[in-house]
């Protein structure tokens, strides 16, 4: 696990251009089973941005929803009942306690819908300390996205102020 979250985060910091679906895909064709090269998208930048806004009072749910193909979501699931987020946010701060510099946070960080609208409040005049996260909302299906050809999916936030 460990591998393939240093081949994601790699990833993320040298190729910003790539949307989520292209590093999907680069990340199946490294070798990564699908299903987990979909867990690397979707949870490693979260794991980042919680470390990099740690200590802000910015408050975030340890839930997440899946939004299925019949346009309904499950019931909310502990994000610790997945393997990558516990692994990727022991990766995310074990970096950040190494002294990993804010440049390289913000490249894996920033590609966190979280991370985004948190910015984006801020640019608005909120201030972290007052934003309450609600759960994740990931659109791709369990298994990933498909890979032949792309289908445009991202992953949406719901945010209160």
């Amino acid at each position: 696990m460990e591998t393939a979250i240093a081949k994601a985060v790699v990833l993320f910091r040298n190729s910003t251009e790539m949307d989520d679906e292209q590093v999907h895909r680069a990340l199946v064709g490294a070798g990564i089973d699908r299903k987990l090269a979909a867990r690397l998208v979707e949870l490693v930048p979260m794991a980042y941005c919680r470390v990099l806004l740690a200590g802000t009072g910015a408050r975030f749910p340890e839930t997440f929803q899946r939004y299925r193909d019949d346009g309904t979501t499950t019931p909310a699931r502990p994000l610790a009942s997945e393997p990558v987020w516990v692994a990727a946010l022991d990766f995310a701060t074990r970096e950040s306690e190494r002294g990993l510099s804010r440049d390289d946070k913000l490249k894996v960080a920033g590609r966190s819908a979280e991370f985004r609208a948190a910015n984006e409040l801020l640019h608005k005049g909120s201030k972290l300390e007052n934003l309450g996260f609600t759960p994740s909302l990931f659109m791709w299906p369990e298994e990933g996205p498909g890979l032949d050809p792309p289908v445009p999916r991202k992953a949406w936030w719901r945010v209160w102020r």
